[in-house]
């Protein structure tokens, strides 16, 4: 089911999502949340998995059209569009999966989603590596970013894992 998002959520938080309060007080609460998203990207061992990403990008791209794919993997800091979403219980597909700030291993990982994160999985594209990678939403931490299909659970319906629209780059 996609859902329309409103534009509260449009804003991408690639790095250093929380910042300090303009008026300078000490809010315990942005620096818990902080503490928990570097614990979470300091834990991740992402379990890549070449053949299930290759399966994944395979059906994904004839799903689209091959033709109508001109790959164009996600630079780092460039956020996909996010006016549709699907809503995913559980994302991470056999343990945690970093979020990065673009689709590639190589970029930085701003957040994690462990095992037991809903995400909203906005639209995929492929990465200079051949593979598809989701753009989402972590719905624990609100953090933002590119996760590898092979990662993911498919959503509810789908057979395959990560986003089923495709961000048009």
């Amino acid at each position: 089911m996609k859902v329309l998002i409103s534009s509260m959520f449009a804003v991408l938080c690639v790095s250093g999502c929380l910042e300090s309060d303009p008026a300078g007080s000490d809010n315990a609460a942005d620096e818990g949340t902080q503490a928990t998203m570097d614990q979470d990207t300091a834990q991740v061992s992402e379990n890549l998995n070449e053949k299930r990403a290759t399966d994944i990008a395979k059906a994904k791209m004839a799903l689209v059209g091959a033709d109508a794919i001109s790959p164009q993997a996600a630079a780092c800091g460039k956020a996909g569009p996010t006016s549709t979403s699907e809503r995913v219980n559980d994302a991470a597909f056999k343990g945690a999966a970093q979020q990065r700030s673009g689709s590639s291993t190589s970029c930085t990982a701003p957040g994690a989603l462990q095992p037991t994160d809903d995400a909203l999985y906005f639209c995929f594209t492929v990465g200079n590596d051949g593979f598809t990678w989701t753009f989402l939403q972590n719905l624990r931490t609100t953090v933002r970013g590119w996760t590898r299909d092979d990662l993911l659970r498919p959503p509810p319906g789908a057979t395959v894992g990560g986003a089923r629209n495709w961000c048009g780059f």
